[in-house]
């Protein structure tokens, strides 16, 4: 092998080798597996606990295998399901630790086919990931529903980056001939998580977006 090349390969092996890896990447392994079977075993707990009246309700509880996907629940009265993939898992320092965070989300069935996206966050601790609280998807953009006028709002978190939870919501005007109709958008939307009060706090939102019932395309909405 010529010097030339031989100082390349030298160069490349170090460059893999020495390099540190990025910690909050979209990795799973078993530290996340661990976490959400924990996680699937405290549910499942809490339902058993909660139908305890109906013994044949709680024997249905799960958790269950459909496919693509694990339930845990009853549906028609309380129902989580959870990707089997690893697209369940979103992984960043939310408390600038400089350790990385999890949340698992699930979409989540209430009473009378009532949808929302629950999301149960775990901090970085001595002892691996620690579940810390959980919050449902259309819980914190209420505030803003109140103000704009809207019916509802499901905020789809996409990534955590500088401490803060970053996504996208779909809202609901209140004209909507469905409860599985959203015809507004914010495109970004980042909340800040108070550990203490255990709170989310907005901190920036992108403009309101409208859908072109002739288009079909989210335009930027009429002030209120």
């Amino acid at each position: 092998m010529q010097p030339i090349k031989i100082a390349l390969f030298i160069t490349i092996v170090c460059l893999t080798a020495c390099n540190p890896k990025i910690k909050n990447d979209k990795s799973t392994g078993q530290a996340e597996i661990n976490a959400f079977n924990a996680l699937s075993g405290q549910i499942t707990e809490q339902l058993k606990r909660k139908f305890n009246g109906n013994m044949y309700q709680n024997e249905k509880i799960g958790p269950q295998d459909f496919g693509d996907n694990i339930k845990i629940g009853i549906p028609g009265l309380l129902n989580y399901s959870f990707r089997k993939d690893g697209s369940k898992f979103v992984k960043g320092d939310l408390n600038k630790d400089k350790k990385t965070d999890l949340v698992i989300w699930a979409d989540m069935t209430e009473q009378h086919g009532y949808e929302t996206k629950k999301y149960f966050v775990f901090l970085q601790g001595k002892e691996g990931y620690e579940y810390t609280l959980e919050f449902k998807a259309d819980e914190i953009v209420e505030d803003y529903c109140r103000k704009a006028k809207l019916n509802k709002g499901i905020f789809n978190l996409d990534s955590i980056s500088g401490g803060l939870l970053i996504g996208n919501t779909d809202y609901q005007g209140t004209h909507e001939p469905s409860f599985l109709t959203y015809s507004y958008r914010i495109a970004t939307e980042k909340y800040k998580l108070d550990i203490a009060t255990k709170t989310l706090i907005p901190v920036y939102q992108s403009d309101l977006l409208k859908r072109n019932i002739t288009t079909g395309a989210f335009e930027k909405a009429d002030k209120k």
